[in-house]
């Protein structure tokens, strides 16, 4: 949700060889829709075919991408991602206190154990803490409401799509992938161990994945 693009250095480091990769960061500035968030990618990432893969947050970002442009779009990849909101606890996510997170009073450890799981690391957690701090409190308090808001949407992805599931997410329900069913008519789903930051806690397994995808 940081958007800040960080949190893909493990993703990247496990990249396989011929493989053109492009991390890319949302803009950070407040009250920025999904639909403007995908017009920022597009304008990033050319006119040939790509494969877009997504994590979290940015799940909806992509489907907004893939109602506005499925012409460059070979494939997307969902990685612990959500259509609607998360779970039944995201409704209290504006109540986050952002300023606590940042300040260091809560332990890393509980807070690497939640988006990480089993595989925290001080790396990981290290990493994710320096994302937070690089944005505005501003702009994440937006973010969260809009994932506390978040409603299904109507029209359906016709482009393939995959979906990886993180066997041990602490932060989006298992029923999550239901409404990517709804949605993608051309779904495959891909389950991986790991927590909810699955690129960064089993990154070998997601890219098992996605070069099997791209090689299509």
């Amino acid at each position: 949700m940081d958007g800040t693009g960080l949190l893909f250095e493990p993703f990247m480091a496990y990249a396989p060889a011929g493989f053109k990769v492009i991390p890319l960061s949302l803009r950070q500035e407040p009250h920025l829709s999904y639909s403007d968030q995908a017009e920022h990618i597009l304008s990033k990432i050319g006119s040939g075919k790509t494969v877009i893969v997504t994590e979290s947050y940015s799940g909806r970002v992509a489907y907004e991408i893939a109602q506005k442009s499925p012409e460059r779009i070979k494939h997307i990849v969902f990685a612990a991602s959500f259509l609607s909101r998360p779970s039944a606890l995201a409704r209290l996510a504006p109540l986050l206190p952002l300023q606590l997170l940042k300040s260091g009073i809560t332990p890393s450890p509980i807070i690497g154990r939640l988006a990480f799981g089993r595989d925290r690391s001080d790396r990981l957690t290290e990493l994710l803490e320096e994302s937070l701090h690089q944005v505005d409190n501003t702009v994440l308090r937006h973010r969260l409401k809009q994932v506390s808001t978040l409603q299904l949407p109507a029209k359906k992805i016709e482009i393939p799509c995959t979906y990886i599931r993180a066997k041990s997410d602490n932060l989006v329900s298992s029923k999550a992938v239901e409404s990517f069913k709804e949605i993608c008519p051309n779904l495959s789903i891909k389950e991986v161990e790991g927590g909810h930051f699955i690129l960064q806690t089993n990154p070998r397994d997601c890219w098992q994945a996605i070069r099997e995808i791209a090689q299509q």
